[in-house]
C-alpha cells in the first residue's frame, strides 16, 4: 500500500452499487406506485445484505430503516395494526437521531443531545420526538410519518445527493416521500405536513388517541454544517 493512501472498507463491492441503490430509493422519474414500491423494496433488501457485511454508514442504515417504516405504512390497515406501524417509525427515527449524534461525540465528556444537535445544525424537534418516543407515550402516527418524511429529505440532501456518479436530479429536493396506501397521494406543504383528510389507520388512531401536538415547527431548518457519516454505534 502506498504511503498516504487511506483504504475505506465498504459493504458494497463498488461505488456503482451504492449509486444504484440511491436510484431505487429516490427514483428520478417515478413510474407508478407499484413499481416505485418494488424498487424501494429491492433497495431495502440490498442494504439488509450490506448490513450483514458490517461497516454500513449511518446515513445508509437510517435510510433503510425509514424506508422500511414507510413501506410498512403502505400495507393495508386491516393487515398491519397502528401499533406496529408506529413502532417501525419510532425505531427508525430513534436510530437516525441517536446514531447521528453519537457519531459526533468527539469530546472526553459526553455532550447532551440538544447541545450536539445545536452544534451541528440538526433541528431540535428530531431530538424532542426521540425523547418523547423513548420516555413518554407513543407520538401520533401523523407526527411520526411527518418526521420520517423530513428525515428522508434530510438524508437525501446531506448524503445521497452528494454521491459521485450519475447526476442526482434536483427534482428530488421537492419530491413527496409518502406512504401510498391511499387512492390519491396526500399533498405536502413546504414543511412536509400531511393534509387533514384521514382514512384507514389515521381514522382508527383518531378514535383512540389524543390529537397530535406537533410543536416547534419553526425549529425545522436546513442543515448548515458538515458531518461524517459513520456506522451506527461507532
Amino acid at each position: 500500500m502506498a504511503d498516504g493512501v487511506q483504504v475505506i472498507w465498504t459493504p458494497w463491492r463498488h461505488h456503482g452499487e451504492l449509486v444504484d441503490v440511491r436510484e431505487w430509493l429516490f427514483p428520478p422519474s417515478p413510474i407508478n406506485e407499484q413499481e416505485d414500491s418494488k424498487l424501494r423494496r429491492n433497495a431495502c433488501d440490498q442494504i439488509s445484505a450490506w448490513k450483514l457485511r458490517g461497516n454500513l454508514p449511518h446515513a445508509v442504515e437510517s435510510t433503510w430503516l425509514l424506508t422500511e417504516a414507510l413501506l410498512t405504512d403502505e400495507i393495508q390497515a386491516d393487515l398491519i395494526p397502528v401499533f406496529a406501524v408506529k413502532a417501525a417509525y419510532i425505531t427508525a427515527i430513534s436510530r437516525f437521531v441517536t446514531g447521528l449524534l453519537d457519531s459526533q461525540q468527539d469530546t472526553k465528556f459526553k455532550v447532551s443531545m440538544y447541545a450536539k444537535a445545536q452544534q451541528i445544525g440538526l433541528p431540535a424537534v428530531f431530538v424532542d420526538l426521540r425523547h418523547e418516543a423513548t420516555h413518554g407515550d407513543m407520538p401520533p402516527l401523523e407526527t411520526l410519518r411527518n418526521a420520517a418524511q423530513r428525515a428522508m429529505q434530510w438524508l437525501w440532501e446531506d448524503y445521497w445527493k452528494t454521491l459521485k456518479g450519475r447526476e442526482a436530479t434536483t427534482q428530488r429536493q421537492k419530491t413527496e416521500i409518502l406512504p401510498r396506501n391511499d387512492s390519491a397521494r396526500k399533498p405536502v406543504n413546504e414543511l412536509g405536513s400531511v393534509s387533514e383528510d384521514v382514512s384507514g389507520r389515521e381514522h382508527e388512531e383518531r378514535e383512540t388517541m389524543m390529537p397530535s401536538t406537533d410543536k416547534a415547527e419553526a425549529r425545522w431548518q436546513r442543515w448548515q454544517g458538515t458531518w461524517d457519516s459513520r456506522p451506527i454505534g461507532t
